[in-house]
């Protein structure tokens, strides 16, 4: 169920979701076995002989410990598979990979603010005003190290309020401006750590 619900999307912009969600089955396995080698004693206190009997409630044990990623994982292949499968792979038909930066990152170009709020409940991408569009964004990391850089220009209606920003704190810088293009705001966000 793991492997159907994080789809190519997922992968993409949460790409440690699979380790972490393969050390949370591991260890709620782990978990389970430490349950059911306590139940033995259980067994042997209340005098049950039945293989039948423990069976069934070994069965039932694991079930109400494992219920939570079954019903969870069922949640995430609806969501990301179904109700929104459309609309992530649209996404990815407008994400590509960075030519050139630090190493790793993907750019995407001409965003409707649906899909860009579809990437951001998945990474930790800036959160944009509702009545964005036209986004684009790049983003670069090193992978060893935690160096990145994060770009990403949208348009406003003209009568928005927008704030500049220029934040440099040693290896992070943060900033943000804007222009008048036509009836629109250009804003363009720049946030880098070196």
């Amino acid at each position: 169920m793991l492997a159907i619900w994080t789809d190519k999307f997922e992968l993409e912009f949460n790409d440690l979701v699979r380790p972490i969600e393969f050390l949370k089955l591991i260890g709620i396995s782990i978990l389970g076995l430490i349950i059911l080698a306590s139940s033995v004693s259980i067994f042997r206190k209340y005098k049950i002989n039945s293989v039948k009997k423990r069976i069934k409630i070994s069965v039932i044990l694991m079930l109400s410990i494992s219920l939570y990623f079954y019903v969870d994982y069922s949640i995430k292949i609806y969501r990301n598979r179904v109700a929104n499968g459309e609309l992530r792979n649209g996404i990815m038909e407008k994400v590509s990979p960075i030519e050139n930066g630090l190493g790793f990152g993907t750019k995407a170009d001409n965003l409707t603010r649906k899909e860009y709020s579809e990437i951001t409940k998945v990474s930790w991408f800036k959160k944009i005003p509702n009545d964005a569009e036209n986004i684009e964004y790049r983003y670069s990391y090193e992978g060893f190290l935690p160096d990145y850089s994060f770009s990403i220009s949208y348009d406003l209606p003209k009568e928005s309020q927008v704030d500049t920003l220029n934040f440099v704190d040693g290896s992070f810088s943060r900033k943000q401006s804007f222009k008048i293009v036509g009836n629109k705001v250009r804003v363009t966000y720049y946030e880098l750590q070196m």
